[in-house]
């Protein structure tokens, strides 16, 4: 069983109550409501090729295309993981969120791990304060890479 399929099963139907078809861009997209709010938990591919940056930016348009998200009216939270064999050298401030939500995915955290478990993350905070399962979220996919 390879990593995504640990994430899947780790996540999903538990965490996230729906697992959205996914292009080739994504490897996984499961997607929870709640009454008033949408949020996605994207697993792609890291690639060694293109800037962390950039990547970010095309899971970003990739859920919007497999969510029909809409900024002010369909928003969706997201949580972004780039499963990779050896995490990169890539600091925690390259691993750019969302500040605001005038988007229409708004990234909410970006992880990145390693099949050996490694793992380096960035989550959107509020004076210090995280929300949305930050840290279940982050020990769920530790566990799910080993």
């Amino acid at each position: 069983m390879n990593i995504v399929n640990n994430i899947e099963n780790s996540f999903y139907p538990e965490v996230y109550s729906q697992s959205v078809p996914t292009s080739a861009d994504l490897s996984l997209c499961l997607l929870k409501k709640t009454q008033l709010a949408k949020y996605v938990l994207a697993v792609k591919d890291f690639d060694s090729n293109l800037d962390i940056k950039t990547q970010i930016a095309n899971v970003r348009k990739s859920i919007k295309q497999q969510t029909s998200a809409m900024w002010l009216f369909k928003e969706i939270g997201a949580y972004i993981v780039l499963v990779c064999d050896e995490l990169p050298d890539i600091a925690e401030p390259q691993l750019e969120i969302d500040r605001s939500g005038f988007h229409a995915v708004i990234v909410q955290g970006v992880h990145l791990v390693s099949k050996s478990g490694a793992h380096l993350f960035n989550h959107s905070k509020w004076l210090n304060k995280s929300f949305g399962g930050t840290e279940s979220i982050s020990s769920r996919l530790v566990s799910s890479a080993i």
